[in-house]
């Protein structure tokens, strides 16, 4: 059996191919939001809630994986670093599925290796700020002047809940489902006067091929929060290289 950790778009795609080629396939989530997509078939199991490594080491001994492919976010790097590790401590394969990187080197983009220099790096700088990083991090913002940035999260009370908490007011919230399209990044960046967008290199799944080139055409600085840095035992970027790389290693 193979077991696929998703929680991503990629993932379901993967899971998707794998049934397609009649194998058995265990898929982890850490919630159920992102399982109701998966088709029904008799060769797949689903698997909700976080697990630590001895936690999956033991999952995947009492359900026999061979090969674990992680096709997590990018940026889940805890949930990475346990499956690496449970996967030596229960012998089985692991390979990554990482989305290919959109950040690259240039006058309108920067990268910054945690929040706590990018913020740094705008608190020297004038004008507005459009940050597309989710909730999740919102504290790390806080020395920035609450009326210089625009927070566009998903629209849960929970999360609206928290940015109020956090001092943000409601002219400047944006709380909506993406993904985004260009023209709506171009209207955004119009209406709120945006100097800097702040973004995840998630890859072309998150959107961000949408955000670069709206910021491009509207002369905005890009601000990276750069992946953490993993060394990933054996790496793919498509579904497709991972179907190749099994039929290779039967």
């Amino acid at each position: 059996m193979i077991l696929v950790l998703g929680g991503t778009y990629d993932s379901r795609k993967l899971t998707e191919a794998l049934l397609g080629q009649g194998c058995a396939v265990l898929y982890s989530s850490v919630t159920a939001y992102n399982t109701a997509s998966l088709p029904e078939n008799a060769r797949l199991e689903i698997h909700t809630g976080a697990l630590e490594t001895d936690g999956l080491a033991g999952l995947m001994a009492e359900k026999r994986i061979e090969l674990c492919v992680d096709a997590t976010h990018p940026y889940a790097k805890e949930v990475s670093l346990n499956a690496i590790a449970a996967s030596k401590k229960a012998g089985a394969a692991y390979v990554r599925l990482e989305r290919p990187r959109m950040m690259d080197d240039g006058q309108q983009t920067l990268g910054f290796s945690d929040y706590e220099s990018a913020v740094r790096y705008l608190l020297e700088q004038e004008g507005n700020v459009l940050l597309t990083t989710g909730s999740r991090q919102l504290e790390f913002y806080d020395p920035l002047p609450k009326e210089r940035v625009i927070v566009r999260v998903l629209p849960t009370s929970k999360v609206l809940e928290k940015c109020e908490r956090l001092g943000y007011k409601p002219q400047n919230i944006i709380a909506m489902q993406g993904p985004f399209s260009y023209a709506m990044n171009v209207e955004t960046i119009r209406q709120f006067d945006i100097r800097f967008l702040v973004t995840k290199d998630s890859g072309d799944v998150g959107g961000v091929s949408e955000k670069l080139r709206a910021a491009a055409d509207m002369g905005v600085r890009v601000i990276f929060i750069e992946r953490p840095r993993i060394e990933y035992p054996v790496v793919f970027n498509t579904a497709e290289e991972i179907l190749g790389w099994m039929a290779e290693n039967k």
